[in-house]
This record gives C-alpha cells, sequence and structure tokens, in this order.
C-alpha cells in the first residue's frame, strides 16, 4: 500500500546470568511510538536453571561463555577444598573436548569454536577475580591449553606415519571416532551420524565396529 512501511520486529527473549525465586518467567516489553504503544510478553531464561548437558543437547552453544555463572555459589567450597576444584576443573575440560569434538564432525566452525572459547576466558577472569585457584585452573583451560582428545590422537598419528594414506586414513578414523562419540553423547542420532560420514547406516555401523 503506498504510503505504508510495515516494520516486523524479532522475536525477543531475556537472560538472567544471576537469578533468585522471586526472578519471573516472563516480562513485559513496552515500545512507546509517536503513534501509540504497543506491549507484549517475552520469555525469560535463567542461567541456573540448564545443566552443561542440556545446554549442547539443545544446542544452546551461545550460553556457553556464561558456564560459570550456573556453578558460581560453588565457588568458595571449590576455592578450599582440591576435590571440589577438580570437578569443576573437568567440567571445563568438558567444555572444551566437546567444542572440539563439534568442530571436527563440521557441526561449528573453527570460528566459533575459538570465539566461545575466548568470550568464556574473558567471562571466567571476570567472575573468578576472588578465587585465585579457579581462575588458575579457568585460564589454564579455557586461555587456549592444548588438550588431548581421541580423535586428534588419530589424526596426529595418521600424519606422523609419513604417507598420504596415513593421513587420510588418520582423518577418516578420527571423524568417525568424533561422529560415534556424538552419537553416545546423545547429540546427534546414527542416521545423522552415517550422513555426516557419506556412509549408509550399514556401512557406518560396520566401520564404527572395526574402530
Amino acid at each position: 500500500q503506498t504510503g505504508k512501511i510495515s516494520v516486523d520486529f524479532p522475536h525477543a527473549g531475556i537472560l538472567f546470568l544471576r537469578s533468585r525465586k522471586r526472578t519471573p518467567d516472563k516480562m513485559v516489553i513496552s515500545i512507546n511510538t509517536p503513534g501509540g504503544s504497543v506491549s507484549y510478553d517475552v520469555k525469560v531464561a535463567k542461567m541456573q536453571s540448564y545443566t552443561l548437558e542440556q545446554i549442547f543437547y539443545k544446542e544452546l552453544l551461545l550460553l556457553l561463555p556464561f558456564y560459570m555463572f550456573i556453578v558460581e555459589k560453588s565457588f568458595p567450597a571449590c576455592e578450599k577444598d582440591s576435590a571440589r576444584l577438580q570437578e569443576l576443573r573437568e567440567s571445563l575440560i568438558g567444555i572444551v573436548r566437546q567444542l572440539e569434538i563439534l568442530t571436527v564432525a563440521g557441526i561449528i566452525s573453527e570460528y566459533t569454536r575459538k570465539s566461545i572459547m575466548e568470550l568464556s576466558n574473558k567471562v571466567n577472569m571476570q567472575l573468578t577475580q576472588k578465587y585465585t585457584a579457579i581462575q588458575k585452573e579457568a585460564e589454564s583451560i579455557m586461555g587456549g591449553k592444548v588438550l588431548e582428545y581421541e580423535a586428534k590422537t588419530i589424526y596426529k598419528s595418521g600424519i606422523e606415519c609419513g604417507f598420504e594414506r596415513g593421513i587420510e586414513r588418520g582423518i577418516e578414523q578420527g571423524t568417525l571416532k568424533t561422529l560415534y562419540n556424538l552419537v553416545k553423547d546423545e547429540l546427534i542420532t546414527n542416521v545423522e551420524a552415517a550422513k555426516r560420514a557419506g556412509m549408509s547406516l550399514e556401512e557406518f555401523t560396520k566401520a564404527v565396529a572395526m574402530l
């Protein structure tokens, strides 16, 4: 229609990094214009309501840099108790490994992986300023420490063979192992894993059995 402009507003949401019992499950956005006002409900997401498993399963990777807000209440105990600190360390290592697996499988790009790692490290450094031991562990892991996992090890072994087929074999086995791990963690199905590997479901099943 001549003389009329239609503007579509995107769906909105609000993320609370810290929340309490009285934090609402939804909020209202009001937009005031010269021609009048309009209000609508938006959903509220609370960081503490998520687990690490849910973040990966639901592909909410945008939340990963704020993971430490989920376990923030445990900081005093982790700072004093080496066992609790080790649990936190293992959860951070788990994040790094899962991101590397998703990268090798082609689900996310190397740029995305690095961006998540860098932002996570920045958030962690700010959040743990009062906790020396936790900050040291978090920085060593999320700040770029090299971690070995099976797919990377297999890939490297192929390169070290010193010939082209060795490299190809290392890549093939590394990819298959990565996809198999994603299936085990229920991040993708067997059918989807086979498709990503360029195989039929039967071929993928047999190939994984030979690893």
